[in-house]
Formats: C-alpha cells, structure tokens, sequence
C-alpha cells in the first residue's frame, strides 16, 4: 500500500506531530509514508528516512503555482498511490486535493487539524474553497469536533460525514521521570524555581503576547518563577523584545526546537497554553500525560481535557491577574497518578499503540 502524506511544514508542530507519531507506530507493522514538501526541508525529516520513508521536494505552491502543479502531477501519475492524505490547517490550499482527485487516487482523505484560519488572505481563500472539498475529498478527518465542525460544517458533521482520528501519543514517552527532571533542570538553571512550561511554535494562534501579560502577574507574586518556552517561528524575535521591554528577561528561557520536550515536561511545575484557537493540541496531551496540571484558555476544546480535575480553562477576556492566581495554586503540586493517566488517556482514545490501527483501518477500506 503506497500511502503520501501533505501538507508537513518546516518546523515542528501539532500537525507535524499527529503525523509522526502515527507514522512511528505503523512503521513496526510494516507501513510506509511518502511526504511531499514545498520547503528547503520537511520537520523531522532524519527521522522519515531512517523510517523508511521518501521525501519528495516540490516548489512552493505561493510562490511557483504552476511548478508546483506540473510536479506534483508527475509525481502522483508515477507512484500510483493508493491513499494521499492532505493534512489541512485550512482551505486555503486544496490543490493537492484537486490534483489527487484528477489522478484517479481512489482515496483521497481531508483532515482538518485546526479551528480557525488567521490572516485576511487564508480567510477569503478558506471560504472560497470549502465548499469545494466534498468534490475532492473521499473521505473527511478530523483530529476532534471543533476541528471537524469549523472546516466541514456543522451540517456535514451532524451528518456523520467526518471521521474522528484523534491526536493520540505514545504515553510510555511521555510518563514523569524524576531522572530527566533533574538533567533538564539542571541544564537550564532552573534548580529550586517554579517553573511554568509553554510549548509551540511563535505565531499569532499561540498568544505569547497574552502569555507574556500573565507571566508578568505570576512574577509579581513570585519573583523567583521562571517561564520556559519551547519552539521556534516567525514571532520568536518580537516576542523576545517584549519580554526584554517586561522587565522579564532574568525569568525567561528560551529553549529552542527540542527532540527531547518528554524530558522538558518533566522539568515543568504546570503547563499553560493560553492561544487563541487550537484544534485538539498535542502539547496540552502530552503535559496531562506526564501527570500536570494544565491552565489553558477556554477557546480550546474540552475534549482535549482528559485528567478534568488537571485542567482549568479561563476566559481570554478576563484579568491576567486571575490567570496568574489560577497558575500559582499549582506550585508544589504533586502530579496525578501514571495508572490513572494511562487508563484515561486509552479510554479517551488518546493512546497511539491503539488508535494507529484505526488509521491503518480507514487506509485500508
């Protein structure tokens, strides 16, 4: 079964992530993927091939729309592939869906791995092609119901007409270590520090500037506190300025892309993720799954809300003195119970080693 992925980016994020770790747990059953990436290189790119996997470079469809086409079609003309499998933050681009429908691909899968569109351009273009996926598409993923009901609509929803594949993780990766917590801490200087973890990448959707607000509050009552952020993007350099402009750089750390934010989890006193819209983000799992407490802003679903009595959802509107309050309560708080994660995790259908095979189900049809 021949099987290509679209739509990875450059850099690391919630959907990078959803496909990799489906990818790893396939890869042991004898699954390869092939990726298309219109980038100087694709995120974990290393990793896909020592996978297995083939990576197949094409121009930058914003840049070179016609270069774009005319390789994409010689490349889906050549391989004859069984599934593609378009991963979609938005509708702003449903070429690949287009050009793998006129090939003939007999499955051809829309998945929708967000819950809004920023940008005045991706808006009109998002509304502009929606109604054009059912065209495309044979079948519509989602990685969760707001996911689902923002890209397809509420009608295609209540329909049944959207699969759910949830972002689930390898939770064996991620379970506390006292060991990783001591060699993390150790090497950011975060020694004797409350520290509050933030991962993802610099952009609008993420909210580091809101961030920075409540970071500012909780060192008001807590000089000695210390935010760590993980992840690169195109805000990282503005929101180091703001910090810098705080007053806040000495509780800052800036922790870069990591291979290790299992080991970063560990060092972590709570997670916060305060973003303006989310789909069902990785990130907020994978901190429940090493046994935090979780502060996120109530734009992100509760489905992602596993341990409930971990995660507390404020509004975007109220004073970031309460988001403050709200993260202080979780100093010296002991982390919830690894059989309690792992049985949640698994009945919530967060749990890769079962939820690939629902994948591979879906491929296989």
């Amino acid at each position: 079964m021949k099987i290509l992925q679209v739509g990875l980016g450059n850099n690391p994020g919630g959907m990078e992530a959803f496909v990799m770790n489906y990818y790893r747990e396939l890869s042991r059953q004898g699954i390869s993927f092939d990726f298309l990436c219109m980038y100087e290189k694709i995120a974990y790119e290393e990793e896909i091939k020592s996978l297995g996997g083939r990576v197949f470079y094409v121009p930058n469809v914003k840049k070179d729309y016609i270069g774009y086409v005319k390789q994409v079609r010689q490349l889906l003309n050549r391989e004859k592939y069984d599934v593609v499998h378009v991963n979609m933050l938005s509708a702003a681009n449903i070429v690949p869906l287009r050009l793998a429908h006129e090939a003939g691909v007999k499955k051809v899968f829309a998945h929708s791995h967000n819950a809004s569109a920023p940008g005045l351009v991706r808006k009109v273009m998002d509304r502009w092609n929606r109604g054009k996926i059912a065209t495309y598409a044979t079948l519509k993923l989602a990685c969760g119901e707001a996911a689902g009901r923002w890209l397809f609509g509420n009608a295609s929803f209540e329909k049944g007409e959207v699969t759910l594949v949830s972002n689930a993780i390898d939770v064996d990766k991620y379970v506390f270590s006292s060991e990783k917590r001591d060699k993390i801490r150790q090497e950011l200087g975060l020694e004797g520090k409350f520290v509050i973890g933030h991962v993802g990448r610099f952009d609008l959707q993420k909210n580091h500037e809101g961030l920075i607000h409540i970071f500012g509050e909780v060192v008001k009552q807590d000089s000695q506190a210390v935010l760590c952020l993980v992840g690169d993007g195109g805000l990282r350099e503005s929101t180091e300025e703001k910090i810098r402009a705080s007053g806040l750089a000495a509780n800052v750390v800036f922790a870069g892309i990591r291979q290790d934010t299992e080991a970063l989890f560990s060092a972590f006193d709570v997670f916060v993720l305060p973003s303006l819209f989310e789909g069902l983000p990785f990130t907020m799992l994978e901190a429940q799954a090493n046994g935090l407490s979780c502060v996120v802003s109530d734009t992100i679903t509760r489905e992602a809300a596993v341990l409930e009595d971990h995660v507390e959802s404020l509004s975007l509107d109220v004073p970031y003195s309460l988001w403050a309050e709200t993260i202080l309560k979780h100093k010296n708080e002991k982390r919830k119970d690894e059989g309690v994660i792992r049985e949640k995790l698994a009945d919530a259908h967060f749990d890769i080693k079962k939820e690939a095979g629902r994948l591979l189900a879906l491929y296989e049809e």
